[in-house]
């Protein structure tokens, strides 16, 4: 099924990436385009823009494992009940292996490898990585196709 080879590519490329940029990028910066990107290692304990990073026991718990577990949980419910257009299937494939590929560096390791770095001047958006990209085009794949 298209959806599940979505998730799973979009998993396993955010494995793989992850993977090369802790072997690679550890105490290094590679400038991709100077002046705007670079690939640099962070590793965030937190959720998107580092929220929760600050939480523990219970409330990390929820907000960092389970609620993250339950999205997953009905996205795959949602995408295995019934028939969907071939544009839905691959945003929902999209969603899935980001969410797959952060949720598994939270359990395991208890933070998220990031490392894109957009910058202009001093100013720094938030490091990220092949899953938060996979979620944000699949969202968008998701919102363009009610249009």
């Amino acid at each position: 099924m298209l959806f599940l080879t979505v998730a799973l590519l979009t998993f396993l490329a955010d494995r793989v990436t992850k993977l090369l940029a802790l072997k690679f990028l550890s105490g290094k910066v590679v400038s991709v385009i100077p002046g705007f990107f670079q690939l640099r290692l962070a590793e965030n304990p937190g959720a998107a823009f580092s929220l929760f990073a600050g939480t523990t026991g219970l409330a990390r718990l929820f907000f960092l494992i389970l609620l993250p577990l339950g999205v997953v949980l009905f996205i795959l419910y949602y995408g295995l009940k019934r028939e969907h257009q071939t544009v839905t299937y691959v945003g929902l494939g999209l969603v899935l292996g980001g969410a797959l590929g952060n949720l598994y560096d939270r359990v395991f390791s208890g933070k998220v490898v990031d490392f894109f770095d957009l910058y202009l001047g001093s100013y720094h958006y938030p490091t990220f990585n092949v899953a938060d990209v996979a979620v944000l085009l699949g969202l968008l794949l998701l919102l363009l196709r009610r249009s």
